[in-house]
């Protein structure tokens, strides 16, 4: 098992030797995330998503990832070639799938996923040139940094970053050095020499730095900065000039704003980063999470809610979920907020936790339809997409986004059936979350120790509860604490086998799609989007805003029945968390409650 050196330790980790990274980062923490270890999903259906991502990725074969490399390097080049994106050689995506490989292999202690990634890993270095020439433009260099990378943090592989190094050096004499500003005709900042995504090239690059101490890697991160676009951001969350740019990069790129700021400290990073994620949130996001119509930044003029009228491909899922957890885990970890969490767990059960999954032959989930009308889940036209990678970066960061800690305890972030397993005072500690929210409105913990302790627990508040309640054993009732930055906390000594309740009580709701279409909305039951079937049915509409008069709860697992007729000889639709939704299904998820036209 890897050691932790991506953060300063708070103490103790089960299952690791605890240590400080090589370069402490300036920019300090107040919580630290779990990093793949000690945590472990329960059954559900994201430890379901996470099983079937495994074994997809696992059976692949090594000698058809690698075939491309092979051949372009005169090598031997047995196995078969893949397809789509794949087609010739899998650099699009690779360091993707070694970097979920890795923090999946870690998450799980999985030695036998290790030893694929690495397996791979070699593999693809018997390809790199002495010159450190790897055939990669920045687009997939950067993919393979952050893939390097995590495989030195969580598989215990080149853990000097030696390979890193000697392909970076290349990269510093190679690579074009214009940077230039995304715009309107150049989205995503190529021009003039194929310089795709450049923006995003610092944060793998500032990583692998405090991972190593070797300037090299820091000299990288410093070049590829991108003040031109994040300053923008310095004093706004709307700022002007931010607007028709590819959306995914765009996010993206302000992950080197958070490693900026731990290895600089410097506090205008991290005001840069709260105003954009306030942008990505409150102007760019719809009711799932998911942003980018047809992967363009909008302006907050209702291009958002007018997109709804003609884009099929209202938002790039996987890559988009991948970007959202890593702002809001970096925001976490610096600022403490339990706000930031609630991109992560819109973005859990809507976005990537209500993908279709990647099939072996490379089909995979890109673009969601949130049409007005009917919107159905597709696979991509090409196999092996850019979401093909970051689908089992996502899947596997469910192990690092439900739960945080400091010196104090525990803090759990998202309601998700699972357990965490950490060391507090010098003793070990099991904290077991056991729920089948959204479906049940209970929470339950257990938790094991050896002996009292004085802990506490942490539970963010949700906006979507109108309840927050406890009770100790199945007889106390207690009354946690409430801090500025949204936590309710339960302080106190515990006792081996103490339970604890919670009890939520989330509500349907209406979610106007901008400001300009306040009548367009998306219907949710507490975080959880609601899709109505489409198959012959008619649409949602309302006179005002009751939806629990609307809608009527039906079964336990969140279907909803419509109160009153159709039209035209069609029903009205039943509702159905979005995550349930099957591939190819009819569906809608926006309506025009006062204008419900079905042509």
């Amino acid at each position: 098992m890897a050691t932790a050196l991506s953060w300063p330790a708070f103490g103790d980790q089960t299952n690791t030797a605890s240590a400080p990274a090589v370069v402490v980062p300036l920019g300090k923490s107040k919580l630290q995330p779990f990093d793949y270890r000690g945590v472990k999903l329960l059954p559900g259906l994201f430890q379901r998503q996470m099983a079937q991502t495994r074994e997809t990725y696992f059976n692949l074969s090594n000698d058809d990832i690698l075939k491309g490399f092979r051949r372009e390097a005169g090598l031997p080049a047995p196995g078969n070639d893949l397809k789509g994106w794949a087609r010739g050689r899998a650099d699009a995506t690779f360091g993707q799938w070694l970097s979920g490989m890795a923090r999946l292999s870690c998450a799980l202690n999985d030695a036998a996923l290790r030893e694929k990634a690495i397996a791979l890993a070699e593999g693809w270095k018997a390809t790199v040139r002495p010159n450190g020439n790897c055939r990669m433009g920045t687009y997939a260099w950067e993919k393979m940094a952050c893939g390097l990378v995590d495989m030195a943090l969580y598989a215990d592989y080149d853990r000097e970053l030696g390979l890193l190094e000697k392909i970076t050096n290349w990269a510093l004499n190679h690579f074009d050095r214009s940077r230039s500003r995304a715009n309107l005709a150049d989205r995503d900042g190529r021009r003039p020499h194929g310089t795709l995504e450049w923006y995003t090239l610092s944060e793998n690059t500032y990583r692998a730095y405090l991972l190593t101490g070797k300037e090299i890697f820091k000299t990288v991160g410093d070049l590829w900065l991108y003040p031109s676009y994040w300053n923008l951001f310095e004093t706004s969350a709307s700022p002007a000039g931010a607007e028709f740019l590819h959306s995914y990069s765009h996010i993206n790129t302000f992950s080197g704003v958070a490693m900026a700021y731990a290895v600089t400290g410097d506090h205008r990073y991290l005001k840069i980063l709260e105003n954009a994620y306030d942008f990505a949130v409150k102007t760019q996001a719809y009711a799932t999470g998911g942003y980018g119509p047809g992967e363009w930044s909008v302006p907050a003029d209702g291009s958002l809610g007018r997109a709804l009228e003609i884009r099929s491909d209202t938002a790039e899922i996987p890559c988009g979920s991948w970007a959202g957890f890593k702002i809001s885990r970096y925001l976490q970890t610096f600022t403490g907020g339990a706000r930031f969490a609630d991109w992560m767990e819109t973005l859990l059960y809507n976005g990537i936790g209500a993908s279709l999954p990647v099939q072996p032959d490379g089909r995979a989930y890109y673009y969601a339809d949130y049409r007005l009308g009917m919107g159905t889940k597709l696979y991509h036209w090409d196999e092996w997409p850019c979401c093909s990678g970051t689908y089992i970066q996502a899947v596997a960061d469910y192990h690092n986004v439900v739960y945080l800690r400091d010196t104090s305890g525990l803090y759990v972030n998202l309601f998700v059936p699972s357990e965490a397993s950490w060391n507090h005072a010098g003793q070990p500690v099991t904290v077991r979350q056991e729920t089948k929210f959204p479906e049940e409105n209970e929470v339950r913990f257990a938790l094991q120790m050896n002996q009292p302790l004085k802990m506490a627990i942490s539970f963010r508040s949700p906006d979507w509860t109108t309840e927050f309640k406890f009770k100790l054993n199945e007889a106390e009732e207690i009354s946690p604490v409430k801090s500025a930055d949204g936590w309710m906390t339960v302080e106190r000594v515990w006792n081996p086998g103490d339970r604890l309740q919670l009890g939520l009580k989330p509500q349907l709701h209406l979610c106007p799609v901008d400001p300009q279409h306040p009548r367009r909305c998306a219907v949710k039951y507490g975080p959880v989007l609601l899709a109505q079937e489409a198959r012959f049915t008619y649409m949602l509409g309302m006179s005002g805003d009751n939806l629990a008069y609307k809608l009527t709860r039906e079964t336990d697992d969140l279907q909803f029945r419509v109160n009153g007729p159709g039209a035209g000889g069609q029903g009205p639709g039943m509702f159905r968390p979005f995550y349930q939704v099957p591939e190819r299904l009819p569906y809608r998820v926006y309506f025009d409650l006062d204008d419900p036209r079905f042509l």
